[in-house]
């Protein structure tokens, strides 16, 4: 008021100064017209397109190769098809409200709201109890049914583009709906070249669609050594790194074998993108920024061989009837494990895209178990190829020695324990000395020798040969293996115990396990720890970052042989093979000298004989030794008759790779 009283008195600085506001003001106005009412429609739509969303990108899986670089696991890119739901929420309403008109329309009940201002107001207030036109239930049907309509006319969109005949069930959206909605929900697993045209070319005018790119695990020999390599499956859980984001791209776990036992190296480090979509979930790829890139897992370098696991497994699957069993070949001068195979196997491939129902249920079949390690999970009676770890006990304690072993003992093709127990012999009845009781797998021979030597020498050597602990290989599929305890015995039953352990009937081991012991028998005593990985490389082939080995030819226990009764025992095991009356002569390879040993073991409910496990275990060649080979199979004949020729063809790849007649790589 005061200045207008003094712009009434006429002073004219006064009134410039107000004229010069009042211009101002008008500017202002008018500037804010502008900006608010001719150009709020270009603001609009670039606040619609300022939508941000953040993703999580899994990096790409670690290669697992064997020793020469071929794979056994990668990766092959894939063009994958999704849907972002959250991106249709505008969409999922608009429909629902429809769907809600129509229920209604269909009850006559179409306008259900006061008319005027006072009639809403009034009747905010009344004490008229409202009429329930739609329960509770019905309204989480129209949401659900409503989101279903809208991603079935997106889908159709999609098959009326590419020529397909996809289809998506309400129950799989709600799933997803429930359970995954920080995922995109699929469409397309696996685009083809042409699909991926097509949509390109047509741009991408389907609201809430994103055309992925991405790395799907591959194990291009299927089969091969997939006891060992193990499988993935896809992994939908958030994590502790995906807090942040609003959505996240499904990346895959190890589920079994080194995929599992070394998921954190494997796997490598996530990476992020921001997104821009619009308020209707239509993406603008031209505002994608890449916020972190992924960095791809370390590759994983086995001491496997590739074409021998190869011939290991096609070698094993000669076996007639159940092929169920395990081979394990070893190097004897640093106990690196150059194949392992289990069988029945199983195809790795089939968790990339998620197992059915059906094919689930056959690998847990209870007799065949096809995801069963026996190798290394599998612990079994040895049977007579014990005798070796008897042997050596008994040379060891000097029950066994260079001047008795050609003493001769007669046995009655039994050996009686006690007053009413007898253990059927192997052998028939006659006179033995070590090397033929060896040969003839004299039962009667050993259970003499180890009932000398006694029970708590007999374990000592087991243990010092680490049996009854896990290989130490890093699998989570290891067993230890069962040395019994002779604190547990009654007294009473210590002689049988005793009788029964010289000749591998109360101890078990895995095949793993066996073939480390046929190693340090070889090498003449040097235990080593088994070792399955030799390397973890950075994946990225630029990466100046050094390779990290793992503990190289680690010596675990060094037993005192003597050259002298080393000497004996591999005699005797290489006649075991050479000799026509040798149980273990189908392991015979022309030219190159096997020395084995053939065992078998029942496995009794009671009495009664419910199954057999059979053995072969051996090294070779005699005279330089370089190889352990160990054969076991469930349900076999015999260990001669069913182990051994496996182990003959597995030497005679050797023996051919060392002269070069094989090819040393495969593809």
């Amino acid at each position: 008021m005061l200045i207008f009283d003094q712009l009434n008195k006429g002073e004219r600085p006064l009134r410039i100064l107000a004229w010069g506001v009042i211009a101002g003001m008008l500017v202002l106005l008018g500037g804010l017209w502008r900006v608010q009412v001719l150009s709020g429609s270009d603001y609009r739509r670039s606040q619609e397109r300022q939508s941000y969303r953040s993703v999580r990108l899994p990096a790409m899986r670690g290669r697992i190769i064997d020793r020469n670089g071929l794979a056994f696991a990668e990766n092959q890119p894939r063009y994958r098809l999704d849907v972002y739901l959250d991106e249709l929420l505008p969409q999922f309403a608009e429909k629902e409200r429809q769907l809600r008109r129509e229920l209604l329309a269909s009850r006559g009940a179409t306008n259900t709201a006061p008319a005027g201002l006072w009639s809403r107001l009034t009747a905010r207030f009344s004490k008229t109890p409202k009429k329930v036109l739609i329960t509770p239930n019905e309204r989480e049907w129209l949401k659900r049914h409503a989101r279903f309509v809208v991603v079935s006319n997106i889908v159709q969109q999609i098959n009326q583009r590419l020529n397909t005949q996809v289809a998506k069930t309400e129950a799989d959206l709600f799933r997803h709906w429930s359970r995954e909605r920080a995922l995109p929900f699929p469409v397309l697993n696996n685009l083809t070249p042409a699909q991926v045209a097509v949509l390109t070319e047509q741009g991408w005018s389907i609201p809430g669609v994103e055309l992925e790119l991405v790395p799907v695990r591959s194990y291009p020999h299927g089969q091969l050594a997939a006891h060992i390599i193990g499988a993935v499956r896809t992994h939908d859980t958030s994590g502790e790194d995906d807090q942040a984001f609003d959505y996240r791209l499904r990346d895959y776990r190890g589920l079994i074998g080194l995929e599992s036992a070394f998921d954190r190296q494997l796997r490598g480090k996530a990476g992020a993108k921001s997104i821009l979509i619009n308020s209707s979930g239509y993406r603008h790829r031209q505002g994608e920024i890449m916020l972190a890139e992924p960095v791809i897992g370390d590759t994983l370098v086995t001491t496997l061989d590739l074409p021998l696991q190869k011939a290991v497994e096609k070698s094993l699957a000669q076996v007639n009837g159940d092929e169920r069993g395990a081979a394990v070949v070893v190097d004897i001068r640093n106990g690196d494990i150059l194949a392992c195979a289990s069988a029945p196997s199983f195809d790795p491939n089939a968790w990339i895209d998620g197992i059915s129902h059906a094919e689930n249920q056959r690998l847990l079949d209870p007799k065949m178990k096809y995801l069963f390690n026996r190798a290394t999970y599998g612990s079994y009676n040895p049977g007579s190829t014990f005798k070796i770890v008897t042997a050596l006990a008994c040379f060891e304690h000097g029950i066994l020695t260079t001047q008795n072993v050609d003493d001769r003992i007669r046995t009655l093709g039994y050996y009686r324990i006690g007053r009413n127990h007898d253990i059927d012999d192997t052998a028939p009845a006659g006179e033995y000395d070590f090397n033929r009781a060896f040969i003839k797998s004299s039962n009667s021979y050993f259970i003499e020798y180890g009932l000398r030597l006694g029970i708590d020498n007999l374990l000592d050597y087991a243990r010092r040969l680490h049996l009854g602990e896990k290989p130490g290989l890093r699998l989570n599929e290891e067993a230890t293996g069962i040395v019994p305890d002779v604190a547990e015995v009654p007294a009473g039953g210590l002689r049988g115990k005793t009788a029964n352990l010289s000749i591998g009937q109360e101890i078990t081991v895995t095949p793993v396990q066996l073939a480390m012991v046929m190693a340090a028998v070889a090498n003449g005593g040097t235990v080593y720890w088994p070792r399955l990985i030799d390397r973890f490389e950075p994946g990225d082939p630029l990466s100046s970052e050094p390779a990290e080995h793992v503990r190289p030819a680690q010596v675990r226990t060094q037993l005192p042989i003597k050259r002298e009764h080393l000497a004996i025992l591999h005699a005797a095991m290489r006649d075991d093979v050479a000799l026509d009356e040798g149980t273990g002569k189908g392991a015979r390879v022309r030219d190159f000298a096997v020395c084995g040993k053939t065992g078998t073991a029942e496995v009794k409910a009671g009495r009664r004989l419910i199954d057999r496990i059979t053995w072969f275990s051996s090294f070779a060649p005699y005279e330089s030794p370089r190889y352990a080979v160990v054969v076991m199979v469930e349900s076999g004949g015999s260990g001669g008759g069913t182990c051994a020729p496996v182990a003959r063809r597995i030497y005679e790849h050797l023996r051919d790779r060392e002269r070069g007649t094989v090819a040393q790589n495969s593809n």
